[in-house]
């Protein structure tokens, strides 16, 4: 009987297998991402001095190479891309721009002041309208008008609406009564401490006009009393300037014309203060009112003859009608 061990069978153990192995690429890949997020946090904020920091840094971290002048002067980033450094292709000299873009600093403080500069001015002028629309309603309540003197504050105005019915005018007049003289005083005067544009519009109910009176249709009734309160305005000292006045007929109803108090609420006159922004964001946007130069010849216009062979007078400028 042998006592060699050299024919003893060996047991192999089995190698132990490690089941954690993937916390490591994860925590990798989580570390990779909070560094992500915190980049794009600290970049919304569009601080100048922690940009050009975190561009510099960011682009050292990739190898890249020096930053001129950095983020907010006239230096140029000649960091090398991965793949295009031969200068081949649309990446010349293996750069991310052409040799003399950049990134200028100064513009984007521009467009943070001008932002900061607009929400001010937006914060002003709403207080501003505020102001007036108190005034307005505190004058009206102390006149004995306060259910007939509506105000609303929108984003681009005051709207101020009178109701017409017995108030301002007689049905079917365009003249203005003694008490509607008395309202609009003290609204005039409230609105001369401003110098914003001011929209007045006049509206009317549906009912047909009657026939041989002095106007030919509704829309030309709201027109005389809008250019009514518009010269009453003039008369006690706003500048005409800033008054324009427009007849809207009796297709702009904020009530149901088949009811007496629904077309109470649409005889009515809407005097709307313009803020100031609007104007301002037109003349940015070139959307004024500025003439421009004509692309064509205009044509002259024809003057309607009648039938003693004179020129037809123009009644009323101010139709606005939809």
């Amino acid at each position: 009987m042998s006592h060699g061990r050299d024919d003893e069978i060996h047991e192999e153990h089995e190698e132990h297998v490690n089941h954690e192995a993937w916390v490591i690429p994860y925590a990798d890949l989580l570390t990779l991402l909070m560094a992500m997020f915190i980049a794009l946090f600290a970049m919304s904020t569009v601080d100048v001095t922690k940009f050009k920091a975190f561009a510099i840094g960011f682009n050292e971290a990739l190898g890249g190479g020096k930053l001129d002048a950095g983020i907010g002067g006239s230096g140029k980033a000649t960091s090398p891309v991965v793949g295009q450094g031969n200068g081949d292709g649309p990446f010349t000299g293996g750069q991310l721009a052409p040799k003399d873009a950049s990134v200028n600093g100064d513009q984007i403080q521009q467009i943070l002041s001008a932002t900061a500069s607009n929400q001010a001015q937006a914060a002003t002028q709403r207080q501003t309208l505020a102001d007036v629309d108190k005034r307005i309603t505190e004058a009206a309540k102390s006149l004995g008008f306060g259910g007939k003197v509506q105000t609303k504050e929108l984003n681009n105005g005051l709207q101020v609406t009178l109701l017409t019915d017995r108030v301002l005018f007689e049905s079917g007049q365009a003249d203005l009564r003694p008490q509607g003289l008395e309202l609009l005083n003290v609204i005039g005067q409230v609105l001369k401490s401003v110098d914003n544009r001011i929209d007045i519009n006049g509206y009317t109910d549906d009912v047909p006009i009657r026939a041989g009176g002095p106007f030919r249709s509704n829309l030309y009734l709201s027109s005389f009393r809008a250019d009514a309160v518009a010269d009453y305005f003039a008369s006690i000292g706003l500048s005409r300037s800033r008054l324009f006045p427009a007849g809207r007929g009796d297709q702009d109803f904020v009530a149901s014309n088949t009811t007496a108090d629904g077309r109470a609420q649409n005889r009515r006159v809407e005097i709307f203060v313009q803020s100031k922004l609007v104007k301002q964001a037109l003349d940015q946007a070139g959307l004024n009112d500025k003439p421009v130069t004509p692309t064509t010849k205009p044509i002259s216009p024809i003057t309607p003859i009648d039938s003693s062979g004179g020129a037809q007078p123009n009644l009323k400028p101010h139709l606005g009608g939809n």
